[in-house]
């Protein structure tokens, strides 16, 4: 608790300090759920040779997952009392944040972690999570060695109609007007990263973004000739991502309250639409496999499961699954609004300002200024030690 003292550029009784509180009977009700929850049986679809998930998530991965979430997954020991209550927790609730640029809301309420640094020249530094992420993937997993620096991670908890623009407009707020941070950087991957894209290009306060994610598209008739092979395999897995991928995000954009609905009725059901983006999009080589599914042999990681539970877990006992998915109506609905903030002219980012990118083998950005050769879509998670790297 060492970084938990306020600075004295925060606005006075702006902040509050917060503690995670999970009740017992919501324990009880989510493992109540799960004993009660079916998997259906053996169809072709969900049984494909070699756990293959070219059509969705193996029914064995579930079984196993069930089983253990079920039965040996304890939120006790790998949350609150040694993991999230450990770092400070702070809240900004509509009376302390006030108006945004965007919108007067009294219901919107940011809660945060932050590390203040008692180093009156440390650089303040944002990290933004995307979905279907968490805080987790910043601040529990691996140790991230950022402690002499701010760290400050969403995410945005309101029934506004908050789309990028609104949720960048708060965070300067955040930064600026409460924190009391005359500048400050950005970092963050998948709708972090477009997030601290506007954040760069848009408000003053933020002076550089180090972003992990921007999907660059093989161009109409361009050859592939003179590609090497990570970049020509970057390009497939680009092609992967915009079609058989994103499938998801086309449901998440253009029928988000149903699929927000569906996920909240059962935490069964949020593990499976979960579990699968995980499993698709991080890099084999962070979670070597250890373990092998009963009945089909098929090698996968229980590490990998473990960290899935972790963010289910949360996305499930704090009910924000279905607000979690606002995002996906402007990147992703059918003639819908105009493209989002990667793809947009309007927010380029120009100097003084700096912008960087840090690629990993699998991550989805197209070219960059550090390049890994491993890790995927949750970098922070895969790669712990990179971030901070680049950051510096």
């Amino acid at each position: 608790m060492t970084y938990s003292i306020l600075p004295a550029c925060v606005r006075q009784g702006a902040v509050r300090p917060f503690v995670v509180n999970v009740p017992d009977e919501e324990l009880a009700r989510m493992k109540t759920l799960l004993s009660l929850s079916n998997i259906p049986g053996v169809c072709y679809e969900n049984r494909l040779p070699g756990g293959n998930r070219s059509l969705g998530l193996p029914r064995e991965w579930l079984i196993a997952a069930k089983r253990e979430w079920e039965n040996e997954f304890n939120w006790y020991i790998l949350l609150p009392a040694h993991a999230i209550n450990a770092f400070p927790h702070f809240k900004v609730s509509g009376a302390g944040l006030g108006a945004t640029a965007l919108h007067d809301s009294p219901t919107t309420c940011i809660l945060f972690v932050a590390l203040f640094s008692t180093n009156p020249s440390a650089a303040p530094i944002l990290l933004l999570h995307g979905w279907s992420g968490s805080f987790l993937e910043l601040a529990l997993s691996h140790p991230c060695p950022l402690t002499s620096r701010v760290r400050l991670l969403g995410p945005l908890r309101a029934d506004d109609d908050n789309g990028m623009e609104a949720v960048a407009a708060i965070l300067d707020k955040l930064m600026s007007t409460i924190l009391g941070f005359s500048d400050h950087t950005v970092q963050g991957g998948d709708i972090g990263s477009r997030i601290g894209r506007i954040l760069a290009a848009r408000h003053e306060v933020c002076v550089a973004a180090l972003l992990n994610y921007s999907a660059v598209f093989q161009p109409a008739g361009m050859s592939l000739d003179d590609l090497t092979e990570a970049e020509k395999r970057g390009i497939a897995r680009g092609n992967w991502l915009r079609t058989d991928g994103c499938t998801y995000a086309l449901m998440q954009g253009t029928r988000p309250a149903t699929v927000g609905l569906v996920l909240s009725t059962n935490p069964l059901a949020l593990l499976a639409w979960i579990g699968e983006k995980y499993l698709d999009w991080i890099d084999p080589e962070a979670f070597p496999h250890d373990s092998v599914l009963e009945g089909s042999g098929t090698p996968y990681s229980r590490a990998l499961m473990e960290q899935i539970m972790l963010s289910v877990s949360l996305y499930w006992l704090t009910g924000t699954a279905h607000a979690s998915l606002y995002t996906y109506r402007e990147c992703f609905a059918i003639g819908g609004p105009p493209p989002s903030s990667h793809e947009s002219p309007q927010y380029r980012v120009s100097a003084p300002k700096k912008l960087s990118f840090s690629l990993f083998s699998l991550g989805g950005c197209a070219h960059a200024k550090a390049e890994h050769k491993t890790g995927g879509h949750f970098a922070a998670l895969e790669q712990p030690a990179s971030i901070p790297e680049d950051l510096e």
